[in-house]
């Protein structure tokens, strides 16, 4: 239970960016700032549970359904169109559910896919998104074009097979999750092949502001891969279809370029400064890796960014 009210914040206690445009709309009621504020997500499995929990803080400061669109990749695809729909107790559900050897089984390697992503999508359909538009911000999702390695955007969702189709898409995570998938025309992969968490693609689509929900702490980096890793993996990576061999070697490159980018920006510096910023995790959280089976820990993920949100807003993180 959080020792913070649970109520909208104080803009002029903010710092200038996305989360002070998010509280004057809420207090105003109206997003009539010529403003065009994106919130993003990131995935990583069930490493999304903690940004998944932090906007679920935002949801209870009554922030988060004063965005204008949601973006997210991979697992925070799912995660945003509950964010959207402004369901994000019942995203919390779906991710607790996820912890099942139905869902992930290590014991699958070489055999099938580790990741059995029907099984997730499964439980989402138990507990659908509310994806009528209505006064709610966008949900939009990432995904990469196998033939050529661009990146698609799809959305605004509104129909539940059409956005569970986007998701499976930018869910293909190559290897763990099985071969890309078909949708909307094209062969698909996991959209975090290029951006992990969506930064470029908001703004290139109109967004002014990003407000960035992490799954990773923000000193995090995905660095290069040691000789022995690239040696095994390198056989697998070469077998991949299309762009994707490609993408999967300067993935680590352009993960760790766009932290550094959100990590500058949060804290005032660049030309990103005020229209980008972070909520992310203080190094040395416990966080849990995208393969987690352990519902208390998801469970714990997710509430520590709840937290993380509500001490942000109240002015203490």
């Amino acid at each position: 239970m959080s020792v913070f009210p649970i109520t909208v914040p104080d803009p002029d206690l903010l710092p200038d960016g996305p989360l002070r445009l998010l509280a004057a709309r809420a207090l105003r009621g109206d997003r009539a700032d010529g403003a065009r504020v994106a919130v993003s997500i990131e995935g990583g499995g069930l490493a999304t549970s903690m940004s998944a929990g932090i906007a679920h803080g935002l949801q209870r400061a009554g922030l988060l359904q004063w965005a204008d669109v949601v973006y997210g990749t991979s697992s925070g695809s799912l995660v945003a169109l509950y964010a959207a729909s402004g369901r994000m107790p019942d995203a919390a559900t779906i991710l607790e559910s996820a912890c099942q050897r139905a869902f992930i089984d290590m014991r699958r390697i070489g055999r099938r896919p580790v990741v059995d992503l029907e099984v997730l999508l499964n439980i989402s359909r138990e507990r659908p998104p509310a994806l009528e538009l209505g006064d709610r911000p966008e949900a939009r999702v990432l995904a990469v074009r196998v033939e050529d390695g661009v990146l698609r955007t799809f959305g605004p969702l509104a129909e539940l097979d059409d956005a569970h189709g986007a998701v499976r898409a930018s869910m293909a995570i190559p290897v763990w999750a099985g071969p890309p998938v078909r949708h909307d025309g094209d062969l698909l992969a996991d959209g975090g092949l290029i951006e992990s968490v969506p930064i470029h693609t908001p703004l290139a689509e109109g967004a002014t502001h990003v407000l960035a929900l992490r799954s990773r702490d923000a000193q995090y980096r995905k660095g290069e891969a040691g000789r022995l890793r690239r040696m095994v993996e390198e056989p697998v990576i070469r077998r991949l279809p299309g762009e994707v061999p490609r993408l999967v070697r300067e993935r680590p490159a352009l993960y760790d370029a766009d932290a550094e980018l959100l990590e500058r920006a949060s804290a005032g510096d660049g030309e990103y400064a005020g229209r980008i910023a972070q909520l992310a995790p203080p190094s040395g959280t416990a966080l849990v890796g995208r393969l987690q089976t352990d519902v208390q820990r998801v469970r714990a993920a997710f509430a520590a960014g709840t937290e993380l949100a509500l001490r942000a807003l109240a002015g203490t993180h």
